[in-house]
């Protein structure tokens, strides 16, 4: 191979390279996001599955900081509240198999400080949160069908970020070297 054609290959690869690792480091769903997306195991002294887990403004942070909560933020005194309340503990049921999801309720007017926060403004509120973060809020009709819809898409997004931190990733240093190594290689033999 004549040393054009080396030098050539040697800044493709070079270029190709650092296009590959500025495209990767710009992408917003790196793997080290994603692995944080993905649904995390309850523990059993936290979140029944089946059941909805009462949050107060004591154990409302650390019961939230690991895994995947979807937490129904209300007053005592809506009247929405009150009729939604049996469907809130039917979705707790309907997802009792996905152990991984808590559901879980705060009752805004004892935990002013942290509703606040979160700048709510209706009752009842939905809010899926990760690892104490918080993901989306549920805006749709407060129906079982429309909660149940939105559910499945938040599991769905997880399984697809899940799968998507799993994928092998191509590391290219070993190109970049390799590619030196040929540079300095040929550079050598010219002069020779």
């Amino acid at each position: 191979m004549s040393t054009f054609w080396c030098v050539h290959l040697i800044f493709s690869l070079l270029i190709w390279s650092a296009h590959s690792d500025n495209s990767s480091a710009e992408r917003p769903g790196n793997v080290t996001a994603i692995t944080n997306w993905s649904i995390k195991a309850r523990s059993v002294d936290q979140c029944t599955p089946g059941k909805v887990l009462v949050l107060t403004v004591h154990n409302f942070f650390e019961a939230t900081e690991d895994g995947t909560f979807f937490v129904k933020f209300y007053e005592p005194n809506c009247m929405g509240c009150h009729d939604f309340e049996t469907i809130w503990t039917d979705m707790a049921k309907s997802f009792k198999s996905r152990g991984n999801i808590c559901f879980a309720e705060l009752n805004c007017k004892m935990a002013k400080t942290i509703c606040n926060d979160y700048e709510l403004r209706y009752e009842p509120n939905l809010i899926w949160l990760e690892d104490g973060e918080e993901v989306r809020q549920y805006d749709g009709d407060l129906t079982s069908a429309g909660i149940k819809i939105f559910i499945r898409e938040m599991i769905r997004r997880n399984e697809t970020n899940r799968s998507a931190a799993e994928r092998p990733q191509f590391h290219t240093e070993p190109i970049i070297l390799f590619g030196w190594l040929l540079l300095v290689g040929a550079v050598t033999s010219y002069f020779k």
